[in-house]
């Protein structure tokens, strides 16, 4: 057992979750938190997107009858202000990483309930939108069915763009184009969240930029490789690396050419 509960996949959880369930969700809660590692691996203020959801233990069929916010449901309001007051009060003087400051958004949505009983699930998402050198942002999630205890974790890059020599034609062998990454961990030990913004990225960019391949089959193999070696020395099975690369010049009527590769833990 995880000291959340039982650490789980995103895959898995996603699958024991409650299902059908009514959700009240509010979406990037726009802050400054000295929470997380700045772009260069400072334990720095900085800004944070905080986006949750929450699934309901029971229909808050009651609100929608008497078109009234009741105890069936989560005021959406009184939620938005708990997470801004949470992480304000608890980051103004002491920093937190990224999962406690993941945690103390759980609470504090709990705490927005009028009986914690009625959140079947939630979800928290920390998004810090300048905490990647060449990416557009990192992230964290973090869920947790609050019935059974399973709880997921997964970290995430956006958005990586690394010029490199990629591509199977004449012309794409004498000048670099730009490959766009997209990079899920999931089922990390929490001592290993701080890592994301510094280890996970320099592997990813310092991988793509040196290489040569003309496939990007070949590309996101020997990256998801690397990333493999350094991430999953002593994680559980079931640990997972998801990236995704993309050639978005390369094609000239569409978005972009891609491929996606999983690598999973086994022993």
């Amino acid at each position: 057992m995880d000291q959340d509960g039982n650490l789980v996949s995103q895959r898995a959880w996603e699958f024991g979750a409650p299902y059908p369930a009514d959700k009240v969700s509010v979406r990037n809660i726009s802050l400054t938190a000295n929470a997380g590692l700045d772009v260069w691996g400072r334990k720095k203020e900085q800004p944070v997107f905080v986006s949750v959801s929450l699934s309901l233990a029971r229909s808050f069929q009651s609100a929608a009858e008497g078109d009234v916010v009741d105890s069936s449901t989560v005021h959406y309001g009184r939620l938005s202000k708990n997470i801004i007051s949470s992480v304000k009060e608890k980051t103004s003087e002491d920093w937190r990483g990224t999962h406690e400051l993941a945690k103390l958004v759980r609470e504090a949505c709990l705490q927005s309930a009028d009986s914690p009983n009625i959140i079947g699930a939630s979800e928290v998402e920390i998004y810090f939108p300048k905490s990647s050198m060449l990416g557009d942002g990192a992230g964290y999630r973090l869920s947790t069915n609050h019935s059974s205890g399973d709880t997921s974790r997964v970290l995430y890059i956006k958005n990586i763009r690394v010029p490199t020599i990629i591509g199977v034609n004449s012309h794409e062998r004498w000048s670099k184009q730009a490959v766009v990454a997209n990079l899920w961990i999931d089922k990390l030990l929490i001592p290993r969240v701080a890592d994301l913004q510094g280890q996970a990225e320099k592997i990813l960019t310092e991988t793509v930029g040196n290489s040569n391949f003309e496939t990007l089959e070949s590309l996101a193999t020997t990256v998801a490789a690397k990333i493999e070696a350094e991430f999953f020395q002593n994680n559980l099975p079931g640990a997972s690396i998801r990236l995704r690369v993309e050639k978005p010049v390369a094609v000239p009527f569409a978005d972009a050419p891609a491929i996606e590769i999983v690598v999973i833990k086994k022993d």
